[in-house]
């Protein structure tokens, strides 16, 4: 978590600690971290990412003194500027005056709110992209395999539908671990009993994606998406993790922003299935 000093630093020690904690916990709870590995921080002035697909990724070669076999080599590269995301918020003179006159902790809700804003645009810029700046995501991205026609309303549908989802994966010579997100109407329909078991569906659901099953309402009803974790798949870049800039007093009040800089670089689009 980086702190950025101005003249006028309105804030004592203690409070800036408060409200970096409150900003970094909130900020960071994104999805998208529970099941993709990050890279970073890299530094505020790490303003592009290099990106290059991955080619020739096919069983190790056999052989006797190691000759021969196909080498893994980058196939398309670019280098993309890694986008800003942020929220302001304003703390009142005077809240902050009786905070201190009354020996009250200030409230930093404002800031949590803030921080949550960024948390929830880093999502949906992991699973949509950004398509005015030429970002793909998750569930855009060209070359990811789809999957159409799920049907999830009876029991045992969404181990079925995991099942066919891992196995196009499987087929492409991914072996996981395997995570998936999907809206919040299919992850609570995963809560029932399988006829025959004593388990709910989602326990089996999460026996076959050791990755994680998560929930986001930022998807659209009956879709989601399954994808082979890992660094050799796809990493988040972080230029600069959640952070929090005081932006000078203003009319004698406090104006802060909450901000992160991040990059999704995907290195083999296939290892995604949507549906």
């Amino acid at each position: 978590m980086t702190r950025f000093f101005h003249k006028g630093d309105p804030l004592t020690r203690e409070e800036w600690e408060r409200l970096l904690k409150t900003v970094s916990a909130v900020g960071n709870a994104t999805i998208a971290r529970r099941f993709i590995q990050t890279t970073g921080p890299l530094g505020a002035g790490a303003q592009t990412v290099p990106t290059e697909t991955l080619v020739g990724i096919t069983e190790g070669y056999k052989s006797l003194m190691g000759e021969g076999g196909t080498r893994v080599i980058a196939g398309k590269k670019s280098s993309d500027i890694v986008p800003i995301v942020s929220k302001d918020f304003v703390l009142h003179w005077r809240d902050l005056a009786e905070a201190r006159q009354t020996a009250q902790p200030l409230s930093f809700a404002k800031a949590a709110a803030a921080a949550s804003s960024c948390a929830r645009t880093e999502d949906k810029l992991v699973f949509y992209g950004h398509s005015a700046y030429g970002y793909e995501g998750l569930m855009t991205i060209a070359g990811r395999n789809t999957l159409s026609g799920l049907q999830w309303g009876e029991a045992g549908d969404a181990f079925n539908n995991f099942t066919k989802l891992t196995q196009i994966l499987r087929a492409r010579g991914y072996t996981g671990p395997f995570a998936a997100v999907v809206h919040p109407h299919i992850y609570a329909e995963m809560h029932r009993v399988l006829e025959g078991s004593t388990l709910l569906e989602i326990a089996h659901v999460k026996a076959l994606l050791t990755g994680g099953v998560f929930r986001s309402s930022l998807l659209a009803p009956r879709t989601g998406f399954v994808v082979s974790t890992g660094k050799e798949n796809l990493e988040l870049v972080i230029s600069v993790d959640t952070s929090l800039a005081f932006l000078g007093a203003k009319q004698m009040n406090l104006p802060f922003r909450v901000f992160k800089a991040i990059y999704l670089r995907i290195l083999r689009s296939d290892a995604i299935c949507t549906f």
